[in-house]
């Protein structure tokens, strides 16, 4: 841990996710360290769910895991059911995952599957008429499509993934989405479209999750970046993706320091502090920050966050 840090605020991580209430209260602990106070928690715990409302009240923003099978098979009518109870069941956002590897993990997918579909419309409407932001999952590092991903008949393409998003997002303009890792598109030959969904759709925000793919992509050309950065001030969300019964101290606290060196240093050909698959056979990852103004920092880390989920 630094002795200081260029923004010496409060930290809204707006992308956790929480289990057990041992795991989720150790995970916290090393949070505070670094300044997090508030934080949105995906739920994958009933139990832990319960405890931690009790045990940390005012402290999360609840994000419900919607089934992703019945989302796969378009059997809708339970998740519209269980989208009208959300906000009386505790829970503030709706969270679905479509990163291509779900293809792994569910039998019996339609051929004609997309999330642009028309059979998913009562979903999106459902949404839209109980107010309920979506957090949306749906594609994931180019590197991953080079070395993954290679069964495109199976997983798909990127170009093609992002175009559904897109699709849902110009028929649902009421719709509040976050989209995570910034909107699958951190790569800087990617900013230019991202720029175009933000200018686009007021509705939309992206969070920063995860360390290693903003800290990889971001790093290599920090004048662009940081133009992004300052430019969209209002429209990223600070986060992190850390699930709190994974790994060590370390597994936190690395991902912390990974992001605060981005956004608020100088510094140069840092190597980042926590394993990247992607780059460990090609001589590892290495930080170059972008130095961000303190009032973008604010927004970054706190005022976003908090003027979108604490209404």
């Amino acid at each position: 841990m630094r002795d200081a840090w260029k923004y010496t605020g409060p930290i809204f991580d707006a992308h956790t996710h929480i289990g057990s209430i041992e795991n989720t209260s150790r995970m916290i602990a090393i949070e505070e360290e670094y300044g997090v106070i508030k934080q949105v928690g995906i739920v994958h715990d009933e139990e832990g769910f319960k405890q931690a409302k009790e045990r940390f009240p005012g402290r999360f923003v609840y994000a419900k895991y919607l089934s992703l099978s019945d989302i796969a098979q378009y059997n809708v009518e339970p998740i519209i059911d269980e989208i009208s109870k959300l906000l009386d069941n505790g829970f503030s956002i709706a969270k679905t995952w479509f990163g291509p590897r779900w293809r792994d993990y569910v039998d019996n997918v339609p051929s004609d599957f997309r999330i642009n579909h028309p059979k998913l419309d009562l979903f999106y409407q459902a949404l839209v008429d109980n107010d309920i932001p979506l957090i949306v999952h749906i594609s994931d590092p180019d590197t991953y499509y080079a070395n993954q991903y290679k069964d495109s008949e199976k997983y798909g393409l990127k170009d093609e993934h992002l175009q559904e998003l897109e699709d849902v997002l110009s028929r649902y303009r009421k719709l509040r989405v976050q989209i995570p890792h910034f909107g699958a598109q951190p790569e800087i030959h990617r900013l230019p479209a991202l720029s175009r969904w933000l200018d686009k759709y007021p509705n939309v925000v992206v969070d920063t999750a995860s360390s290693r793919w903003m800290a990889r992509e971001l790093s290599k050309e920090v004048k662009k970046a940081r133009e992004f950065m300052i430019k969209y001030s209002d429209r990223v969300l600070f986060g992190t993706d850390v699930v709190s019964n994974r790994g060590q101290g370390n597994y936190f606290s690395g991902r912390y320091l990974a992001q605060r060196i981005l956004w608020e240093t100088d510094e140069r050909d840092t190597p980042l502090p926590i394993p990247d698959a992607d780059t460990v056979n090609t001589g590892g990852t290495f930080i170059n920050g972008l130095d961000l103004p303190l009032d973008v920092l604010r927004k970054l880390y706190w005022e976003n966050a908090n003027r979108l989920y604490f209404r």
